[in-house]
């Protein structure tokens, strides 16, 4: 409640939930529960802000075979970004999976469009933009983090998102709120920082066109 509420004090007027899925201790696989607590939420919410389904799923070679469980209901754990074709895909810090090109290339042949969650933090991608470029290629959608952009994943964090920007490679940026305590809601200063590095047209679609066309289920604008 106090996350959403200091969303909200921000301007924020929607969340998408996107709970860890099969990482780790995070293994979240009954969207039923997730889709229970959900509602409960936004019932106590008053739907201010409102609080939408979404999940973030580790990266793994199963992929294509978790997405077709999904199709059926109840026998999957991912669960789209709104229930939309966009899935919030994220990677390992030091690793990107051998298998990704393929998956993510299987995945556009039906329509489904991975969201690479703060690659900016991932060792392979900042080092080697191409690798992240061929993602999106094959259609993946790219989104920073609001405490990247602000440093607080250190400068190569920083490096990488204005190195990904300036390829055009980058189309949403997301607070990735996981506590009061550890990681606040920091969009405001985040919009600050885009403003002023990034410009004015960037700061609108990074922050509020894109997103808002990915829960609509609408193509995104390209910087």
């Amino acid at each position: 409640m106090a996350l959403c509420r200091a969303a909200q004090a921000e301007g924020t007027h929607t969340i998408v939930a996107t709970p860890h899925v099969l990482r780790d201790q995070w293994i979240n696989d009954n969207p039923r529960t997730r889709d229970e607590l959900i509602a409960k939420l936004n019932n106590l919410l008053g739907g201010k802000p409102a609080v939408l389904p979404g999940c973030e799923f580790l990266f793994a070679a199963d992929a294509l075979e978790l997405w077709r469980n999904e199709q059926k209901p109840r026998l999957s754990p991912l669960t789209t970004l709104n229930r939309s074709s966009y899935l919030l895909v994220e990677f390992p810090a030091a690793s990107v999976h051998d298998q990704a090109e393929a998956v993510f290339h299987e995945f556009s042949l039906i329509g489904v469009k991975p969201v690479i969650a703060h690659p900016e933090r991932n060792a392979v991608f900042a080092s080697n933009s191409d690798r992240l470029a061929r993602l999106v290629e094959l259609g993946a959608l790219v989104q920073l983090t609001c405490a990247s952009l602000l440093g607080l994943f250190g400068k190569r964090a920083v490096t990488a998102c204005n190195d990904f920007f300036r390829r055009g490679l980058v189309h949403c940026i997301a607070s990735d709120a996981h506590s009061m305590e550890r990681r606040p809601p920091q969009l405001v200063p985040a919009r600050e920082w885009v403003k002023k590095a990034w410009g004015t047209e960037a700061e609108s679609v990074l922050f509020d066109r894109n997103p808002a066309a990915v829960l609509a289920n609408g193509p995104v604008q390209q910087l």
